[in-house]
This record gives C-alpha cells, sequence and structure tokens, in this order.
C-alpha cells in the first residue's frame, strides 16, 4: 500500500516540480512587451524624433547662410536622421503604421525627375502643400537627399527660390510627423491614451498580449523578406527580370549599406532587447535555447557581413557581385531562422510562403 501510495506521489508530484523549475522564472509576454516597448522603441522614436528636429534646423541655417560648413552639417544631420529612421523599421508597428508615416518619410523610389521639374519656374513650396498636395515620392528622406547631395546644391539654394523652401518645408515635415509619432507613442490620444501602455496591455482597453507579440515578430519577418527579396535579390538579378539596382533605396549618399546595418541593429534590439531590458528572444529561449542561439548567431554574422562589405552598395553589386554574395547568404540565413524556427515556435501566423517572390538560383 505504501508503494503504491509513493508511486502515486511521484507520478503527481515529479512532473510539477519540473514544470516549475522550468517555467517559474520565464517572463510572460506582457513582461517582454513592457520591458522591450519602455526600453527600445519608445527610445528609438523619440531618437527620430531629436534627429529630425536637428535635420529641420540645419536646414534652416543652411538656407539663411548658404556654405560648404553649414551645407556639410545639413548632410550629417541627414545621415544621423535617416539612421534613427532606419532603425525604426524593425519597430514599425503602431502608430507609424496607422499613421502610414512611411508616405510622408520614406517612400521608395524617390521621383527625382519629377522633383526637377517641380523645382523649375514655380514659387515657394510650403509645408501644407508638402504634406496635403505632393505625391509620396516626391517628399521624405529621399526627396531630402536628392536635393541636400546633388554636386550643385550650393548653387541651387542661391540661386532658385523654391529650391530652398521647397528643402525647408521637406524637413519641417519630417519633424512634425516624427513628433507626433513619438507623442502617440508617449502621450496618447484622447480615445486610447499612450499606444505604449495601449501595445503592453497597461491601460483599460489593451491589445491582448499574444496579438502584440505577433505584431512585433510579424515585422520582423516582413523586414527582413523585404530586404532579401525585393531589395537584394532584385538587385542582384536573383528574381525574374534580370538586375535591377534602382531595388536599393537612395540616390547621391549613397547610403545603402549603413541602412541596411541599421535596419539589422534595429531587429537585434528588438529580438535582444537593451541592455538590462528584455526582448523577443526572452519568448524563444524557453522554448528553445537552440533556435535562440541560432538567432543571435544569424544577426552577428549578418552585420558582421555587411560590414566587410566595401561599398557603396549599388557600386558593389554591380561591379562586385561575388563580394556582396556573403551579405546575401548570411541575411538569407537569418530571414530562414526567424521566419520558419522563431515564427514555428511562438505560433505567429505570417501569412505567405518564406519562399514567395524568390527565383531558383
Amino acid at each position: 500500500m505504501r508503494k503504491a501510495v509513493t508511486s502515486l506521489l511521484m507520478v503527481l508530484v515529479f512532473p510539477a516540480l519540473l514544470c516549475s523549475a522550468c517555467t517559474s522564472t520565464d517572463p510572460s509576454d506582457q513582461e517582454v512587451l513592457s520591458s522591450l516597448t519602455d526600453g527600445a522603441v519608445v527610445p528609438a522614436y523619440r531618437a527620430l524624433a531629436q534627429d529630425l528636429a536637428e535635420l529641420d534646423r540645419d536646414v534652416a541655417a543652411l538656407c539663411s547662410d548658404p556654405s560648404d560648413p553649414s551645407l556639410r552639417k545639413a548632410r550629417d544631420s541627414w545621415r544621423t536622421a535617416r539612421a534613427s529612421w532606419m532603425r525604426t523599421r524593425a519597430m514599425g508597428f503602431g502608430p507609424v503604421m496607422e499613421r502610414r508615416s512611411v508616405s510622408l518619410l520614406d517612400w521608395s523610389p524617390t521621383d527625382t525627375s519629377g522633383i526637377a521639374e517641380l523645382l523649375t519656374g514655380r514659387a515657394d513650396i510650403d509645408a501644407v502643400q508638402v504634406q496635403d498636395a505632393l505625391a509620396s515620392n516626391r517628399r521624405g528622406f529621399g526627396a531630402v537627399e536628392f536635393l541636400l547631395f546633388r554636386d550643385d546644391s550650393l548653387t541651387q539654394i542661391n540661386t532658385s527660390p523654391p529650391y530652398c523652401s521647397y528643402l525647408a518645408a521637406l524637413a519641417q515635415v519630417g519633424r512634425e510627423e516624427a513628433g507626433a509619432i513619438l507623442s502617440e507613442w508617449t502621450a496618447g490620444t484622447e480615445e486610447r491614451g499612450p499606444y505604449r501602455d495601449y501595445f503592453t496591455n497597461r491601460s483599460p482597453v489593451a491589445l491582448l498580449p499574444i496579438a502584440a507579440v505577433e505584431e512585433v515578430v510579424r515585422t520582423q519577418v516582413f523586414l527582413i523578406r523585404n530586404i532579401v527579396h525585393m531589395r537584394l535579390a532584385s538587385a542582384l538579378g536573383l528574381r525574374e527580370g534580370g538586375a535591377d539596382l534602382s531595388a536599393i533605396p537612395g540616390n547621391a549618399a549613397d547610403n545603402g549599406l549603413e541602412d541596411l546595418r541599421q535596419e539589422l541593429l534595429g531587429i537585434q534590439a528588438v529580438y535582444e532587447g537593451v541592455p538590462g531590458g528584455m526582448g523577443i528572444s526572452d519568448l524563444v529561449k524557453p522554448l528553445s535555447a537552440d533556435t535562440d542561439q541560432r538567432m543571435k548567431r544569424a544577426l552577428d554574422t549578418a552585420i558582421s557581413a555587411i560590414d566587410a562589405t566595401e561599398g557603396p552598395l549599388r557600386s558593389a553589386i554591380a561591379d562586385r557581385p561575388e563580394q556582396v554574395e556573403p551579405l546575401y547568404q548570411a541575411l538569407s540565413d537569418l530571414q530562414q531562422t526567424l521566419s520558419t524556427e522563431v515564427v514555428s515556435l511562438l505560433g505567429v501566423s505570417v501569412g505567405f510562403s518564406d519562399a514567395d517572390g524568390d527565383s531558383s538560383r
């Protein structure tokens, strides 16, 4: 009888002890989301708002006193703000999606011929016109880049009144939109309150944590797929239609490699969390430590491959495609790990096959 009771207790108690040992310290979805939002997402949008405000100030200074130093400063500010924006692409959920901010900040490809035509024989262009009347491909980072990084930018600023008014209006719209995104995350709207509380289930009306986790992971999946399939594979000629260098966004600033690096740093911040904080890794690791390590190694390898590629990216693809192959392979491996293993472990529904849009190699 005693033996039977002991066996029964072992059947009931031992699995419970094992479960307690495995799960008692595992963070919840809500804990991870709160840490990720407060530690990575909101600071990233705050940096974007600050950097676009700095670009706005430097463009105003350039237009007020055109010179080589003021032009260099405005160009540096563009690169800094561009880096902040590209890091937020891994955090492209919530207000930035609901507001369709990409249409104001970063539509690609830029209609450079349309911008040049727009500046011919017309009066000044103000922010209202930029925001309400211009097509998306004639505003945002690409339009500012086209105007700031031309060889004759200073000449145009000095001789063409609409040139600087357009440039200043673009910078103003960027500053205002970035500020509005940050405000919705932190101050919120009358109907919903701060989006960070809605997103992390810290307000009476909120997303379910599982839905918010799915939104975070799907954003990473779509971003890395866009990088691998829509950009690099298209530029390298690995899809139907042959090589298309226009698949790499940007103009005279030749910022393609830095764009990739900042996007990967954004994905890494979302997956691993900032130092001392939590990220999606903290949900994956309890389910599979091997997958978690593969994902982290894939991120490190991809970032190293970007750093090892000699730019500009378009030139490397056109003149030295064999040099870009390790980068493409590293990003493909990262996509495979994220889109299959991580997605499967977390039970995220993506909505497309990982091979969609790719051609045989």
